[in-house]
Formats: C-alpha cells, structure tokens, sequence
C-alpha cells in the first residue's frame, strides 16, 4: 500500500470560525485536502475530493464570506501531479458531504469511480434533510446530487481490508467516516473534520462557528481519538491543519 496526501487549495479565514479562541481577529489558513491510497486488493482509493470547480457561483454568499477561497486546487490536477487521472481511480470514499470534501466529486461523473461512492448512511440522510429543509449549512446539494452517482453507505465500523479501515465518527456531522490505515511505517489515523488541527487535539480546543451544535460531541470524539492513538501508536492527521498537509503532500 502507498499513500499520497493531495493538496488541493486553501481557505482563508478567521480562527474562530473553526477553532474557538478568544482572539476574534486572528486569521487561519485552513488546507483543503484528499488521499489517494494505491491498495494491492482494493485498488486506487480516493479519500475526499475538494472544492467545487464552480464555487464562485454555487457556494453561497454567506459561504464565501465566512470561509473564502483564494486559492483552488481540482483534484484532476492534483492527481495528475503524481502521475494519475480521473479513470485510474477505482472507488471513492467521502468522509462526509460539505462543500469542501464532495465539491469535487462531479470531476468523476464520467467515470466508474461514480458508481463506487462510499458515505455513512447517517451523512447521507443528514446532508438530504439539510438541503431539502432549507437549512443546507455547509451542504451543497449540486456537488453531490447529480446523474450517475450511486452511493454505497456503511454504519460504524467497516474493514476495507485487513490494513484499512473505517470508522463513523458522530461529530462534526451526524456520521462522518474517519480512517485507520495500517502502513509498513505504522499506524495513520486520519480523523477527517471531527478534529481540524495539531492544535485543537492537544490543547483540546472546541470547534469554532455554526456547524457543531455542540462541543459534547467533540469531547466524547477526541476521547476515542486518543484511545486509539495509544492503542496503536498511530500518527494523527487531521482535518484542516496547514503545516501538516504541507508536509505530508511536498506540495
């Protein structure tokens, strides 16, 4: 198995939008960011895909005021950083349906990838209620409701393979998947948007804005995070943290 950490742009913004902190006008950046794991059994699998191509137009304004994008990234031209293109990849897995992870699932309309999309059942559920209830927060109903694609949907814990396997996180969203991989240099855990940065892990920092309604879940979140960082001496990565996916990408 090998992975590769994509960057894929950034958004700029203030801290307290995701992190709570008592400076109001402190900025962060915040990556945007996939993995593409080449697997011997299961084949290329994409974790996450970015931005929408079209989120000038289809994020709204409230969206782009809160969390502006000044620089995007496709996953296309990520990929094809690394020497991969759109129909090389066999499935995808979504860690959950905000705009910034299933934006860039359309890129794939025209592939078989399409019809392999992996979510939780709780996040598919959520993110249609959202959207058809005129609450749609971070959802964007045109990035990941369109012809072709076919959702395949998981509740707790899944063994991909013996080395991958997912496990549904209830924070953050209702049902967001989160990873552990087993590697030849050890254990990764990647906890996807449940915990966004270095920082909110190990100050055990709340997240900041609208999208969690409240920080029991993130507590009760982070307690099994760091149960399963010793249980496997496993390396964390998270959500949003800039200087980490810098590093882990080479980009």
């Amino acid at each position: 198995m090998k992975l590769h950490f994509l960057y894929l742009g950034r958004i700029e913004c203030r801290k307290d939008a995701l992190i709570q902190c008592k400076d109001k006008d402190e900025m962060i950046k915040s990556p945007i960011s996939a993995i593409l794991i080449e697997h011997p059994k299961l084949g290329n699998v994409l974790y996450d895909t970015g931005n929408s191509p079209y989120y000038g137009s289809e994020y709204s304004a409230e969206t782009l005021e809160t969390y502006p994008i000044p620089e995007f990234i496709s996953i296309s031209d990520a990929l094809g950083r690394i020497g991969f293109s759109l129909s090389d990849i066999d499935q995808i897995i979504l860690s959950h349906l905000h705009f910034d992870h299933a934006g860039g699932l359309r890129y794939f309309a025209k592939t078989e990838a399409i019809r392999h999309v992996l979510v939780s059942e709780a996040e598919l559920k959520n993110a249609y209620f959202q959207v058809m209830t005129g609450n749609a927060g971070a959802y964007v109903k045109s990035a990941f409701d369109f012809e072709g694609v076919c959702y395949q949907t998981i509740d707790g814990t899944c063994e991909l393979a013996e080395d991958l396997e997912l496990f549904v996180q209830h924070s953050h969203t209702p049902g967001l998947i989160g990873m552990r991989v087993r590697t030849e240099q050890g254990t990764i855990i990647v906890t996807g948007d449940t915990v966004y940065t270095r920082e909110s892990y190990e100050k055990e920092l709340p997240p900041g804005g609208k999208i969690n309604k409240t920080t029991e879940e993130f507590f009760n979140n982070l307690k099994g995070i760091k149960e399963m960082e010793k249980k496997y001496q496993a390396e964390i990565v998270f959500g949003h943290d800039y200087e980490q996916i810098l590093s882990l990408s080479n980009f």
